[in-house]
């Protein structure tokens, strides 16, 4: 166990050491002034900044609130020139494009369209959730039969 002399010794020789370190003596309420070369060096930043800084600029806008027509609006095809893949009196029917781009339409008109046809049709997104098979799900609207 450590006799208290000995603990007190060792505080005070601590204490006295950290005052000693400061240089000029300094009253309470009173300010020192700092030369320039009693400060610490000067450490000046890079041109674009320290690693982890966020670049200056103006900070970024928030939305003008709620926006006035739907953001999620799925733009119309319109008029799609291919063959037909899946026929029949409907309502489901299939048309691959020239590009390969392949169709899932669906119609309550009952047109009759043969496997193989070749048309053009007006297309539009589908509005009801209706499986007509594998592609782009669309309704169709008018079409035009080629020979």
């Amino acid at each position: 166990m450590i006799s208290f002399s000995r603990t007190a010794t060792a505080t005070l020789l601590v204490l006295g050491s950290l005052t000693g370190c400061s240089g000029a003596e300094v009253t309470p309420g009173n300010s020192v002034p700092v030369t320039p070369s009693d400060s610490a060096s000067t450490v000046t930043p890079s041109p674009s900044g320290p690693y982890n800084s966020v670049p200056a600029g103006p900070a970024p806008s928030k939305p003008a609130g709620i926006p006035k027509t739907p953001t999620d609006n799925i733009p119309s095809p319109g008029w799609i020139e291919g063959t037909i893949t899946r026929g029949g009196s409907g309502p489901c029917y299939g048309l691959v494009t020239f590009d390969g781009v392949a169709y899932a339409m669906y119609s309550v008109e009952g047109v009759e369209l043969a496997k193989g046809a070749h048309i053009r049709a007006a297309l539009t997104p589908a509005k009801l959730r209706i499986d007509c098979g594998e592609g782009i799900p669309v309704a169709m609207g008018a079409i035009q039969r080629f020979p």
